[in-house]
């Protein structure tokens, strides 16, 4: 394949975006996770949609925590290593 002319490898960008297509399914999943675990609980406990949306708020943070960490504070840390 060639270079386009900024010089980005497009192995490097189809790599990038996996990785963080990976994230994002990562959040994702985390959500439907902890969702899923607060309708069941929801359920055994009788107390509907409760537990359901609490469980969905607490996956969408861990998620996006998740997420923050990889995209962010990672790297930063990748580049004080390197110095």
């Amino acid at each position: 394949m060639a270079q386009d002319p900024k010089g980005s490898d497009p192995q490097e960008i189809i790599r990038a975006s996996g990785q963080y297509m990976g994230y994002g399914l990562a959040w994702a999943l985390s959500v439907l996770l902890f969702l899923a675990v607060g309708a069941w609980l929801d359920g055994k406990l009788g107390t509907s949609p409760i537990l359901m949306v609490l469980g969905a708020l607490v996956g969408a943070g861990a998620g996006f925590y998740s997420l923050y960490y990889h995209a962010i504070i990672e790297p930063r840390n990748r580049e004080d290593d390197q110095e």
